[in-house]
Order: C-alpha cells, then sequence, then structure tokens
C-alpha cells in the first residue's frame, strides 16, 4: 500500500494506543494452542485459525451479488449487501434458530435509497444498531437505530467524525460496547488501509480514524473484523493477488501486529475474492463471502478442532 501516516506526535500515541485494542467479540480466542501443545500450553500465542470447507448459505444467495454478512450475537439474523434488486443495498434475513433455514431475505427499506448505495453494514451484538456506508450525501458511514428487534429502523444519520477528508471510508466494525471502531479507508490516491477510532462512551463522538498499526501491505486492506481484545484481526487484504483472508495477531493491544498470514485452503481460494469475515460470538464458524462460484456468495465454516 503506497499511503503512509505522516501526523503529528499525539496521533501517533493515538495509534499505538488505540491499534485495534480491545474490539469486539472479545468473549473467545481462536487459533489457541490446546493445553500441552505448542511448549507453552494455554499460555502460548495464538496460531493461526483453520477452519473447515465452507458451505454456500443457499437460502441466502442469489444469481447476483452478496457481500458483508454481519449477524446478531445469537445468529437469529443477519444482514448482507446485495445487488438483486439492480443497486447495491442491504438486505436481511431472520431464522428460527440456530441450524434452521433463514425465511426468505428481504430489502431494508427503512435504511436503503432508491438513489444511492447502501454497503457493508455492521450490526450491534444486540441488533438495535447497525451501521453501514452510503452514497448518500454526504457520502460515508450511516447509523440508524431502532428501540426493539421487532420495530423497523428508525431514520438513519450521518456520522461524520468517521468521515475522512479526500477518501472513502466503508466496511465499520463496531466492538460491543460501541467505544471502539475499525474500518477501511480509501484515499483518492492510494490503496485501501485499516483505521481505528474510540469514544468514551455509546453516545460520545468518535475520534478521528487512523491507521492500525502494522497491517500496512503491499496491497490494499478492507473488511476487518477484530477480536480477542484487540490481539487478533481477520481481514481482506489484495497483497496475494485479487483478494484473500488474512489472519495477524499481536502480543498485546498497544503493539504492532506482526506480519499477516492468509488463510488457508478451502477458506482462501487462489484466483477468486474471499472477503468480509464476520466470526460467531464462541469463534466456531467464520461467516464471509468468496467469488468461488463464479458470482459472489455467503458463506459459513466451521473452525476445525485443535
Amino acid at each position: 500500500m503506497s499511503w503512509r501516516f505522516h501526523g503529528s506526535a499525539a496521533a501517533w500515541g493515538l495509534w499505538l494506543a488505540l491499534g485495534g485494542a480491545g474490539c469486539g467479540d472479545q468473549r473467545f480466542v481462536i487459533g489457541m494452542f490446546a493445553p500441552g501443545q505448542g511448549g507453552g500450553g494455554a499460555a502460548s500465542a495464538p496460531e493461526r485459525p483453520t477452519f473447515e470447507p465452507p458451505a454456500a448459505m443457499t437460502e441466502l444467495n442469489s444469481d447476483s451479488r452478496e457481500e458483508d454478512p454481519t449477524l446478531t450475537d445469537d445468529l437469529l439474523e443477519i444482514y448482507f449487501m446485495s445487488d438483486r434488486g439492480g443497486s447495491r443495498d442491504i438486505w436481511t434475513s431472520r431464522r428460527a434458530g440456530v441450524g434452521s433455514p433463514w425465511d426468505a431475505p428481504r430489502a431494508v427499506e427503512s435504511i436503503n435509497l432508491a438513489e444511492s448505495i447502501e454497503d457493508t453494514p455492521c450490526v450491534s451484538g444486540d441488533g438495535l444498531r447497525i451501521w453501514f456506508y452510503s452514497g448518500r450525501e454526504p457520502e460515508g458511514i450511516w447509523l440508524a437505530e431502532r428501540a426493539s428487534r421487532d420495530d423497523p429502523w428508525g431514520t438513519p444519520a450521518h456520522v461524520g467524525t468517521l468521515a475522512v477528508e479526500g477518501a472513502t471510508v466503508m466496511g465499520p466494525h463496531v466492538d460491543p460496547p460501541g467505544l471502539l471502531v475499525v474500518a477501511g479507508v480509501t484515499p483518492a490516491d492510494a490503496e485501501t488501509y485499516l483505521a481505528i477510532a474510540s469514544r468514551e462512551g455509546p453516545e460520545d463522538d468518535w475520534t478521528a480514524l487512523v491507521p492500525l498499526a502494522g497491517l500496512d501491505g503491499p496491497g490494499d486492506e478492507g473488511a476487518p473484523f477484530l477480536f480477542d481484545d484487540g490481539k487478533q484481526i481477520l481481514f481482506r487484504s489484495s497483497r496475494a493477488g485479487g483478494g484473500d483472508l488474512f489472519w495477524a495477531r499481536r502480543a498485546s493491544a498497544e503493539a504492532a501486529f506482526e506480519e499477516a498470514a492468509p488463510l488457508e485452503e478451502p477458506v482462501s481460494l487462489p484466483g477468486e475474492r474471499d472477503t468480509d469475515p464476520h466470526l460467531s460470538p464462541d469463534g466456531s464458524v467464520l461467516y464471509f463471502a468468496s467469488t468461488r462460484t463464479g458470482v459472489a456468495d455467503l458463506y459459513e465454516a466451521r473452525r476445525a478442532a485443535p
């Protein structure tokens, strides 16, 4: 990636201190050695996770493009992008229980606008907030809220503090407390990089987005999913070609990430675009999008036993 960060000393300190610290889904650790393995037992550093062959989410896929899966913590409600209606919009579905079939997807009419695209949704674990990218004016990250899961989404509001001058911000991932957000930032003259912002409370404004330390690869990076108290991350990168899912770790939430490694087959496939990772709260299921059937579809893959 050709873009580099040139900021003040204060911004540099925020970069190192926040660089992903404490983000979402921190109730689990994947890729950890089993006790007695790796010479260090359960205290050993996490290893790159592996997954079983993925299965297409056939009830949700169509002949058109589906990407950006995001689920509530109970895994009973999903949001994703689809262009089956002729434009990139946000769609949703529910199911009665984990393992039950998904209902027929429907467009989220209270969020989508006919004259713009809506993309890269991120729903909160309780299903009461949803962040997404919109091409409406002003372009960028928007937020909609609702009182309960049975209520319609309210009128979306632009999240102006997550805007970056001269760049497009997409793919937000917000932690369960709503205090940290990671996203992909694409400057007009450079490739996409990963960035993070924070805030004191769920109703406060976000700080400015700053680069996520250690993940500046030779291609573009996007679709971040940070977990394990900020010490592990999944994301999409083009550093190995058209686009694969990568994983990286670091010793602490204050450290820079170590060199990222691609998720192995059968999740990342050579010549295909694999993107938009989302992990279940217990880390046992990976949801993502892939072009392995010729068009982007949604998939789920169970974590392989250590």
